[in-house]
């Protein structure tokens, strides 16, 4: 049963990581370009969050089954 709540939190680190690869990448490119970063990075703004809620859905759902198997 663990085996999906880590693998979920690994596929959220790995979403994690590639949020900040493309986040910086784009930046860049802004730079470069000289465009609005506001409306170009919202997208990678949200994946970043979403990674981050999804690493933490994945330890607040293993302290949770972690709980119900002590109690």
């Amino acid at each position: 049963m663990y085996n999906f709540v880590w693998l979920s939190a690994g596929m959220g680190v790995l979403s994690l990581i590639l949020a900040i690869f493309f986040l910086v990448k784009d930046l860049a490119y802004c730079e470069r370009t000289q465009q609005k970063k506001l409306t170009y990075l919202l997208a990678n703004w949200g994946m970043f969050l979403l990674a981050i809620v999804w690493i933490g859905l994945g330890i607040s759902l293993y302290v949770l089954i972690q709980n119900q198997l002590t109690a």
